[in-house]
């Protein structure tokens, strides 16, 4: 049996924007996420590419006015069931269903959309993260995400964090040497991705903690 949480209804989010590079393999990596604090394990949904998320976007602005009764959608990681006013999503592997408002979600996808086309246009994505590694690079030690785990790198660039999974021998790359290794498709073949995984649930704990300190400040007015 489902458990429900409470209903989030939410007209004016604040958006977090993430970049992922994963350690070099045949390539490296790229995803693209965004998370709020109003829907956290919406992060989830950064999955969908953007053919996806365009489809999905029709149906959903067919279901809001009623032309469709509801729409079933998500990814591997995050189900959901949208109708009209409400939606139900929850994790693979949890039992909670959240309920929010249908449109609040709707405008979740089309922050995601805008971002990855962000990402996207002009090779924007390999601007910011030939930037984050050549700051990285130049003082490993002040963006290590960690202090246990010596992998990832993580920098805040434009509103964007970048999280970069960097070995020994890639502080040898030049930035140009670093840039040709990057994937373009951006989120393809993450599912399994020990990177991947780690990083949204590392980023949906940082924005529960965001929630958790926004809530604590306002019970105190």
């Amino acid at each position: 049996m489902f458990k429900f949480s409470g209903l989030a209804i939410t007209t004016n989010m604040l958006y977090n924007h993430y970049l992922l590079v994963t350690a070099y393999k045949s390539n490296r990596g790229v995803s693209v996420a965004v998370g709020t604090s109003e829907m956290e394990q919406t992060t989830y949904l950064s999955d969908m590419n953007l053919r996806e998320i365009t489809d999905t976007l029709t149906e959903l602005n067919a279901v809001i006015p009623g032309q469709l009764d509801y729409l079933d959608w998500g990814t591997d990681l995050l189900y959901v069931s949208s109708e009209a006013a409400l939606s139900q999503y929850v994790r693979y592997d949890k039992v909670e269903k959240t309920q929010v408002s249908t449109i609040s979600l709707r405008n979740f996808l089309i922050e995601l959309k805008n971002f990855k086309e962000q990402c996207q246009a002009g090779d924007y994505y390999k601007t910011i993260i030939g930037e984050s590694f050549t700051a990285v690079k130049a003082d490993p030690s002040q963006y290590k995400r960690w202090a246990t785990y010596d992998l990832h790198y993580l920098i805040t660039l434009n509103n964007i964090t970048i999280t970069l999974v960097l070995e020994a021998n890639d502080f040898n790359l030049s930035v140009g040497q670093y840039i040709t290794q990057l994937k373009k498709d951006f989120n393809e073949n993450f599912k399994d991705n020990e990177y991947y995984n780690k990083f949204l649930n590392s980023n949906n704990k940082l924005i529960t903690e965001q929630l958790t300190t926004q809530m604590s400040s306002f019970s105190k007015l």
